[in-house]
């Protein structure tokens, strides 16, 4: 379970966007307290706080009002909950599904909380920052319903707008960025940051929702049909970095990210060259180098992270990779 952390790929897009307004990104990473590092690398953990800071900070800075609603375009919910994913895409219907990531958001992060409630004939599906992580939630509430409403709108009629998007803060003086993705009925000042949607969105049975589904495969590697087999290793790794943290990752559940057998996967790494086991002990070996170096985590935190069942064990693959201890490595390394 991530707790308050996140991963790092939250912040896609966002060094562009800061330059892009005159501004240089590393000194709001600092002022947030994000490593510089997690700009650049999707894979890392940071605190869910962090980031909410980080959107509010980007947005005063770069005086613009909508930054964060701005970041949510080209946003993959998918991307962002990593794993949480592969769950959602397995309810019978859109209302199944925003019942699924409600009540278990928690596996994506603790710094948050969703709510899904019945209310005028169809239900709201609402976003908070939990108590104590944050002060202003604009930038960070706008970024989420953005995200969020783009995920779920991917399994409802192309024309489709809420019947209504609401948020806590009032309304900034300019809307047309709202109305264009968001839909045109907008409410502010309200008493929680959520959308409408219909019983008959609700009801619409999931497009392609059984395990082995390639848009399922598309949803956790951002990657196309019938792709080569020289990229196989690359799929691997990719659903290995995003299951490692959160969840059991060997071969089996990777294989069912994938839509394949876990005998098909081991064959098809074999004929390219790889193993399951080579590809997962280098994700580690990675993981646990940008760990040691960009986080303030203990040893026996990483260690749990990278799915070892102690510090023992870790430390032992450590010295296989590095040649030297974790203690030595992280002294030398300054932290």
């Amino acid at each position: 379970m991530p707790g308050t952390l996140v991963r790092s790929v939250i912040l896609t897009g966002a060094v562009e966007r800061i330059r892009k307004y005159g501004r240089q990104p590393g000194p709001i990473a600092a002022a947030a307290g994000i490593p510089i590092a997690a700009l650049g690398d999707p894979d890392l953990l940071i605190s869910g706080s962090a980031v909410m800071r980080f959107f509010d900070l980007a947005a005063t800075r770069c005086r613009h009002r909508n930054w964060g609603l701005e970041m949510s375009v080209g946003a993959r919910l998918a991307a962002v909950i990593g794993p949480l994913w592969i769950l959602l895409r397995n309810a019978r219907t859109v209302g199944e599904m925003c019942e699924d990531l409600a009540r278990n958001y928690d596996v994506y992060s603790s710094a948050a909380l969703m709510s899904f409630e019945p209310s005028g004939g169809g239900a709201m599906l609402g976003w908070s920052a939990a108590s104590g992580h944050i002060d202003n939630e604009v930038q960070i509430a706008e970024y989420a319903i953005g995200t969020i409403l783009g995920g779920i709108r991917e399994y409802c009629p192309p024309d489709w707008t809420p019947p209504a998007v609401c948020f806590r803060h009032a309304a900034p003086r300019d809307l047309r960025l709202h109305r264009r993705l968001l839909g045109p009925n907008l409410r502010f000042n309200s008493d929680r940051n959520a959308f409408l949607i219909e019983r008959r969105i609700l009801d619409r049975p999931l497009r392609g929702r059984a395990p082995g589904d390639h848009r399922l495969m598309r949803s956790i590697l951002r990657d196309q049909e019938d792709v080569p087999l020289v990229a196989v290793p690359i799929q691997v790794e990719s659903i290995v970095r995003s299951l490692l943290p959160f969840a059991p990752c060997g071969i089996g559940e990777t294989a069912l990210a994938m839509g394949v057998s876990a005998r098909t996967l081991q064959e098809r790494l074999k004929a390219s060259g790889h193993s399951f086991r080579s590809i997962k002990d280098e994700v580690r070996r990675d993981l646990a180098g940008k760990y040691l170096k960009h986080s303030s985590m203990s040893a026996t935190q990483i260690a749990g992270l990278l799915g070892y069942a102690d510090l023992t064990s870790f430390s032992r693959s450590f010295r296989r990779w590095n040649k030297n201890s974790v203690r030595a490595s992280r002294r030398t390394r300054g932290g």
